[in-house]
């Protein structure tokens, strides 16, 4: 049971993503993109993929744990 509300509140997380953010992130974790090709798809630096990566992964972090800052 409890693996499933943090789950739901993961999902919930990041629906509210920037969609830029869920794009990013979506090409590195789920298209399976490095962080160069990342950077060339999305036109921005490696340096912002590294950054995104880190803020979509801190608020699923936070939402799976309960916790909303």
């Amino acid at each position: 049971m409890i693996r499933w509300l943090e789950l739901r509140r993961m999902r919930r997380a990041y629906r509210e993503l920037p969609e830029r953010d869920r794009a990013i992130f979506g090409s590195v974790r789920f298209d399976d993109l490095d962080y160069v090709q990342a950077a060339a798809l999305h036109r921005c630096s490696v340096e912002e993929v590294e950054r995104t990566l880190a803020r979509v992964l801190v608020a699923l972090d936070r939402a799976a744990s309960g916790r909303r800052e």
